[in-house]
């Protein structure tokens, strides 16, 4: 397979040249950590990094279904690496991949985020799991977001890609599947093998459900949050039908507590969260513990660093939740106010 160019030369994109301009300013940057990130990558590692020799504090995997992957039980998000610095971008992926955290999703949408992670994860892209998405519904549009996407992370294929964060059946569930539009494109790219495996992350029922049932995707992402479980109805028709149809699934929002309430500031340091993260250790070990135990296969934790480090932290004790604990969470969850549904 070549490089993600099109016939006709390059391919205009959907993102601003000024964005363009300012990221590659970054990358640009980032070349003087790049040759010390390079030399301790390839410096006699062979496999995942679930996989080497001698490794420890290995977080256990999950088959994807019937891809074949297997994911660590906590992914990295690409979110981390927005608004980062390349030091402490690199510092953290390094980190990631001693814990066996190889599988890494981003977004075109997450700003920097693709080009901060390029330099550290291109020189291991045949060891990792890289998963990107778009917002984009149109083929044009789709391809010319999929082929940046390429472009920036220097690689000419993604083991995962997905539609991204769709709630609404007229405007991200039809268009996409209308004449002229994205799944024309990554049908064919996924015959091609530039695309892997072909999922969609959904942020609400009526959109999840849709999607499942108008194609045989590989997986999903949702959220699976204990509080708009339990507090908002929010899922168990969702997780069934994926049960039932055999889809693998992901959780998003597994570490989030509820909206921001009016009485609490929202911190600078959480700056990338929209909602009330989840910060206390207990709450939070419950949290993660019940959303493995609802069949899911990874949970990719907010990005902002501080955060993603502090699950990484609860990763000692991945015990399947208890119905005393569920029966807690349930009580927890009545004083909250829950994401979703929105």
């Amino acid at each position: 397979m070549g490089l993600c160019h099109n016939a006709s030369g390059r391919v205009t994109s959907p993102r601003s040249k000024a964005d363009m301009e300012g990221y590659a300013m970054k990358r640009r940057t980032f070349i003087g950590a790049l040759a010390a990130s390079a030399a301790w990558m390839a410096g006699g590692m062979t496999g995942t990094a679930g996989e080497r020799a001698g490794a420890t504090n290995v977080l256990p995997r999950r088959p994807l279904g019937r891809t074949g992957l297997t994911l660590p039980v906590i992914g990295f998000s690409g979110l981390v690496g927005r608004d980062n610095t390349p030091e402490a971008v690199d510092r953290v992926v390094g980190e990631s991949l001693d814990m066996g955290i190889d599988f890494f999703d981003t977004a075109a949408s997450y700003g920097d985020s693709e080009v901060m992670l390029a330099p550290v994860l291109r020189h291991r892209r045949k060891d990792i799991i890289l998963a990107t998405k778009t917002r984009l519904r149109t083929r044009e549009g789709a391809e010319a977001e999929f082929r940046k996407s390429c472009e920036i992370l220097g690689t000419d294929y993604f083991d995962m890609y997905l539609f991204h964060g769709i709630q609404h059946l007229d405007r991200d569930v039809d268009p996409a599947f209308a004449a002229g539009g994205a799944m024309e494109f990554f049908i064919e790219k996924k015959k091609s093998g530039q695309i892997r495996f072909l999922g969609f992350s959904a942020h609400s029922t009526e959109a999840a459900l849709a999607a499942m049932d108008r194609y045989d995707y590989d997986f999903f992402y949702f959220p699976v949050s204990y509080v708009s479980y339990f507090a908002g109805n929010f899922g168990p028709t969702v997780l069934a039908k994926a049960r039932e149809k055999g889809v693998p699934f992901l959780s998003l929002k597994a570490m989030a507590r509820q909206r921001w309430p009016e009485s609490v500031p929202r911190e600078e340091r959480c700056a990338k969260c929209w909602y009330q993260p989840i910060e206390d250790p207990e709450e939070g070990s419950l949290a993660l513990r019940w959303a493995l135990s609802q069949h899911v296969v990874s949970v990719l934790p907010p990005g902002d660093e501080d955060l993603y480090r502090k699950t990484l932290a609860l990763s000692d004790n991945l015990a399947p939740i208890t119905p005393e604990e569920t029966e807690r969470l349930k009580a927890m969850a009545a004083n909250m106010n829950p994401l979703f549904p929105r």
